[in-house]
């Protein structure tokens, strides 16, 4: 009896299934976690000054607003930055682990994300303060953080919600 029923409640995605994965990677790319983790502290905080104090993601709630497009020209090299380290980084992940919950249909997980950039090129680099912006998305290498994430499917289990924790 109990082999009967143990099918009925995997109603959990695992946390390295494969289409957790991807959608977890389509959440990485619409955020700025690539910028974030690609930058040095000192060309995070240059790049936040330079912003007059606002958070990355608060330019884009304001330019939510932004219809004629005059901020959006103005913060252009940033989100070209944005596209670049979205276009040429490498995600990768690893070292999955679930983590205890009562929760029937919610997997809880942590997963190693490792993020892998070219050199930007010389003339591109330029363009960001002269080239005194630092971090690996300049001078390319890897970067390695531990992050948290949920997982669950949809009822009728054709799709796979995941959300980001602590971040």
């Amino acid at each position: 009896m109990v082999l009967l029923f143990t099918g009925c409640f995997n109603n959990k995605p695992k946390c390295d299934d494969e289409v957790v994965q991807l959608t977890l990677k389509s959440i990485l790319d619409d955020e700025w976690v690539y910028i974030e983790y690609g930058l040095s502290e000192q060309s995070l905080k240059a790049l936040k000054i330079s912003l007059n104090g606002m958070d990355i993601r608060d330019l884009e709630a304001i330019l939510s607003t932004d219809t004629i497009g005059i901020l959006r020209a103005h913060l252009k090299p940033i989100f070209d930055l944005k596209d670049y380290a979205n276009e040429v980084g490498y995600t990768s992940f690893s070292s999955f682990i679930t983590q205890d919950s009562n929760d029937k249909k919610t997997s809880f997980c942590r997963a190693s994300l490792k993020l892998t950039y070219p050199q930007m090129p010389d003339d591109m680099r330029e363009n960001y303060a002269r080239g005194t912006l630092k971090g690996i998305i300049f001078d390319g290498g890897e970067h390695e953080v531990q992050i948290s994430y949920s997982a669950q499917f949809s009822d009728d289990k054709k799709q796979v919600f995941v959300e980001l924790l602590d971040y």
